[in-house]
């Protein structure tokens, strides 16, 4: 089954009226990858869906209450090749999140599988509950 994006269908018919015109975009389109974002008791888990992009392309930093990821997936154009479609994500993207201060940013967590970036902010140490000692007179 396949999800309908109205917004998808505008586009390329967007597209498809900026070829046939001559006006196609020229250079890096900019594309915004699905994000999840979820908190349990280790932190706030942050995944950013990038199929097709190269790890080492990825750029995370984590400043000043603002965790930002930035990277691109370049589209390869092959010679003597007719497109018909093309509904993969190309391009360079950044997205950023503001992130509360319960969470440490300079500890940040990274990790790449299966197309996917795992971010893990650890919560501060302030933030977590602290077990108090009883002192029995």
């Amino acid at each position: 089954m396949v999800r309908f994006d109205p917004f998808r269908e505008l586009e390329e018919l967007q597209e498809r009226l900026a070829r046939a015109f001559g006006t196609a975009q020229q250079g890096p389109r900019v594309y915004a990858p699905p994000v999840d974002v979820l908190e349990d008791e280790a932190g706030l888990h942050v995944l950013v869906y990038l199929p097709g992009v190269d790890p080492e392309k990825v750029e995370v930093v984590a400043e000043e209450g603002v965790l930002s990821v930035k990277a691109e997936r370049p589209f390869e154009k092959r010679e003597n090749v007719t497109y018909h479609r093309l509904e993969g994500p190309y391009g360079t993207f950044a997205r950023s999140f503001n992130v509360p201060s319960t969470f440490d940013l300079s500890r940040v967590q990274a990790r790449f599988r299966h197309g996917v970036l795992h971010l893990l902010v650890p919560k501060a140490e302030e933030s977590k509950p602290k077990r108090i000692q009883v002192q029995v007179e």
